[in-house]
């Protein structure tokens, strides 16, 4: 059981950072529903989703 508890520690912190640079080397080129940082604002123009794009994927 504690084996479990090691894997998923560490499982989901590695998880974070391959997202982070998937997001940093393939950015989403369009505004979309299903991939990237969606929120109202952050879709509310061009200029805005490329900003939240680049942003999200440097936290």
């Amino acid at each position: 059981m504690e084996v479990f508890f090691w894997v998923t520690d560490l499982l989901i912190p590695v998880m974070m950072i391959v997202v982070g640079y998937f997001f940093k080397k393939h950015p989403p080129t369009t505004i979309n529903s299903v991939y990237g940082y969606r929120t109202k604002r952050s879709m509310a123009s061009k200029e805005v989703w490329v900003f939240a794009q680049r942003y999200f994927c440097g936290l």
